[in-house]
């Protein structure tokens, strides 16, 4: 954490807050006991270094920043697990009449509802892994709407605008090639040891 992002942890954080307001408090105090407004503010300004100075002195402005930055992260990785979870759930609703489609599909929503319970298990997430459950999601949108709209030229002979030579076949493989990203994604966030590199520790062990 540089100290551009502990500034702002810290600020946000309920120390850093409370530190503000003794602050303002005090400038106000100053300002009803007398004192002329640039002093009252140089009083709460210089109240609002020493509680600063002391808190850090006593470790206790880097332990409310690296909480509040905890905090902040958590928050950002449920909300994009959230997205995540809502695009898996998505697809797995999609009706589609393409076996093979349908096939990569399935085991895209497999692997992305896997991603999902471990990342909120180890309490992380993956950016790449949730782009590539997001950007599936889209493919397979606009492969239907392509199909769609190819359906309605064959019907009234119309000429194929946006031709899609094999598009079946790229789309099931292109969700695979996700599919695995997202799986391999997965295990680096959970922390969770291959099969075969686990069998070789306890090769190793023996």
């Amino acid at each position: 954490m540089d100290m551009r992002e502990f500034s702002r942890a810290y600020a946000r954080s309920p120390l850093g807050i409370g530190s503000f307001l003794f602050a303002l408090c005090a400038a106000f105090a100053s300002a009803l006991l007398g004192l002329s407004l640039p002093i009252a503010i140089l009083v709460g300004l210089g109240s609002l270094a020493a509680l600063l100075a002391a808190a850090l002195a006593f470790g206790l402005a880097q332990g409310a920043a690296a909480t509040e930055s905890g905090r902040v992260s958590s928050v950002k990785a449920e909300s994009r697990l959230a997205e995540a979870a809502a695009a898996r759930n998505r697809l797995a609703a999609l009706r589609l009449a393409e076996p093979e489609v349908a096939a990569a599909r399935d085991l895209l929503v497999l692997e992305a509802g896997r991603f999902v319970e471990d990342c909120r298990r180890a309490g992380t997430y993956d950016p790449e892994g949730v782009e590539a459950i997001v950007d599936s999601l889209a493919l397979v949108d606009a492969w239907l709407k392509e199909a769609d709209e190819s359906a309605v030229e064959k019907r009234f002979g119309l000429a194929d605008e946006h031709p899609f030579p094999g598009a079946a076949k790229r789309i099931a493989g292109a969700l695979r090639e996700k599919a695995a990203l997202v799986s391999e994604r997965r295990a680096s966030a959970s922390g969770e040891i291959p099969g075969a590199d686990r069998l070789a520790i306890e090769e190793e062990l023996k």
